[in-house]
């Protein structure tokens, strides 16, 4: 299994990820031609994509999604609440192959990965994250939640890959010109997660097994790469103080990486 990130941070979000058998878009945050361009710069052929499968219905996770669903005629996963809150036109909502309903915790499989919804703390109506798995091992894409319940820390182990949220930190939140309603709900356990509450997961519930860790989804006016990568590095040198995490802890740039992850 590889997989890449096409876009990451309030502009737009899009993972690619691919097995032997299979290739799925998590999220399709920018307009369908940026994301087949980025497909491209990757050596990925767009027209190999195999399904899209959506977290939430904010903006920058489905602002492609209509017109990529359509032109690539690929099946489209997503919660019943989350369809609903969708506003694309009656036509083209008719046009996209909408698979089966998505449910917490209910896996479901896509040639040969195994993708699992899981229920997050997120202001959205049904949003989830998702871990994926193929030929044993096994991704987590967790972005755009408050915080992580104990639930969501249980299906983030034995993961060789994890691609984190560290939105913000939060003096540069608080000090910074967003109004004080957008701070509130970005801080609160319906918003993002902040450097110190990644770090706070990284420390206590990070079972130290994964090989990559992604910190993505950074407000380009609210956080810095390096002060969000140094609070991953300092709290896994605190648990695994014998590990060399340099190797192993990056940040997603907004434009996505140019190259791709294998597991």
């Amino acid at each position: 299994m590889r997989f890449t990130i096409l876009a990451s941070g309030s502009a737009g979000n899009a993972t690619l990820i691919a097995s032997d058998r299979a290739a799925v878009l998590v999220d399709a945050g920018l307009s369908a031609r940026a994301l087949a361009q980025r497909m491209t710069d990757v050596g990925f052929d767009p027209a190999r994509l195999t399904a899209i499968v959506i977290t939430h219905e904010h903006a920058d996770h489905v602002g492609g999604l209509s017109v990529l669903a359509r032109r690539l005629a690929v099946p489209v996963f997503i919660a019943p609440a989350t369809r609903q809150q969708l506003r694309f036109k009656e036509k083209d909502m008719a046009a996209i192959r909408w698979a089966d309903p998505l449910t917490a915790e209910a896996p479901i499989t896509i040639g040969d990965l195994t993708l699992t919804p899981i229920a997050v703390p997120h202001d959205a109506a049904e949003p989830f994250v998702f871990t994926a798995q193929a030929g044993g091992v096994k991704l987590a894409v967790v972005t755009d939640l408050g915080y992580i319940p104990a639930h969501v820390a249980h299906h983030l182990t034995g993961c060789q890959a994890l691609v984190l949220e560290a939105n913000h930190d939060r003096d540069m939140l608080q000090a910074g010109n967003y109004p004080w309603e957008l701070k509130q709900r970005i801080a609160g356990r319906l918003g993002h997660l902040s450097n110190d509450a990644m770090a706070r997961f990284l420390r206590e519930d990070f079972d130290g097994q994964a090989a990559h860790i992604i910190l993505a989804h950074l407000s380009q006016q609210n956080n810095h790469p390096e002060l969000a990568r140094l609070a991953a590095l300092q709290s896994l040198g605190d648990r695994y103080p014998r590990h060399a995490w340099t190797e192993v802890v990056s940040v997603a740039p907004p434009h996505g990486f140019a190259k791709w992850h294998r597991l």
